[in-house]
């Protein structure tokens, strides 16, 4: 718990004194810098040059529920309620997966392809709205929407587009289920869908597996391309011809989903790497 002394001192003892052999120093340390911007509003070199500053009552209650949220191993990403996603702040819940850099780096991937251009695009289960959002802000002449089976999603999405001040359109769709986007049409669709295998789960940290929603990460075992060849089937009817088609991948089917890919007559289908060297992203061209 946090000492009586309510200090800036106080509280990055506390950090490292109740987390220490829960996580490695140098993460912990890397907690409190976050805890301490959303809290009190100081940056990373400010933290450690204000040791005396006194820490209000509100905010020591909110330093002490981020420890023991922590202690939990729940994401601090949810503690704060809030991330940094293509340096763009978006809110956060447990309602959503938590983006990861890999992410980015496919976002990225579709503004430097697109820079300059008009594409129309959607993001198909689009979660916090991190990947449409990403892309509106850096492609500002594209037209975006976002779909998700998730009436709670859709709703964060909304909010991070809307405190963004971008212009997204964000609709109900169930990619299992549903057969059709009606009579759109799109130069882009993009998706980071669920693509974990059960079999994956003991490689998992518990703060993914205990606080993150496994309908967005988990596909079963025996039919793991079960996303993508739906999607697939979409894009086979609302992909214009000459556009691109956009995943995320399992770096184990890299293989397995551009060979799907090839075989509903995609060209220009290329497996790419994140700054991991894991297969990580494809992109294939409808004929």
């Amino acid at each position: 718990m946090i000492e009586s002394t309510q200090t800036v001192s106080g509280i990055i003892s506390a950090f490292r004194e109740a987390l220490q052999g829960h996580y490695p120093d140098r993460e912990i340390d890397q907690f409190l810098v976050m805890a301490f911007e959303e809290v009190m509003h100081l940056g990373k070199v400010r933290v450690f040059t204000v040791a005396d500053a006194p820490v209000g009552e509100v905010q020591y209650k909110r330093f002490t529920s981020i420890i023991e949220g922590l202690k939990r191993r729940e994401p601090i990403q949810y503690l704060l309620g809030y991330t940094v996603f293509y340096d763009i702040p978006l809110k956060v819940t447990p309602d959503v997966l938590i983006p990861r850099p890999e992410t980015e780096e496919l976002a990225d991937r579709i503004v430097k392809d697109y820079r300059g251009k008009q594409p129309r695009i959607i993001d198909l289960g689009t979660g916090s709205g991190c990947i449409a959002i990403a892309l509106k802000q850096h492609l500002p002449g594209a037209q975006v929407l976002g779909a998700d089976n998730s009436v709670a999603a859709l709703d964060l999405a909304n909010a991070n587009a809307k405190s963004n001040k971008l212009d997204i359109e964000f609709f109900h769709f169930d990619i299992l289920r549903q057969e059709s986007l009606g009579f759109m049409d799109f130069d882009v669709i993009v998706s980071n869908p669920p693509y974990v295998t059960p079999a994956e789960k003991r490689e998992m940290d518990d703060n993914v597996l205990k606080y993150e929603p496994s309908e967005a990460l988990f596909v079963p075992e025996d039919n793991p391309l079960l996303f993508y060849r739906k999607i697939t089937d979409l894009a086979d009817g609302h992909l214009l011809r000459g556009g691109a088609l956009y995943f995320e991948i399992n770096r184990a089917y890299g293989n397995e989903i551009a060979g799907l890919l090839k075989d509903r007559g995609y060209a220009e289908v290329e497996v790419f790497p994140d700054l991991n060297g894991n297969d990580r992203m494809i992109r294939a061209i409808k004929r």
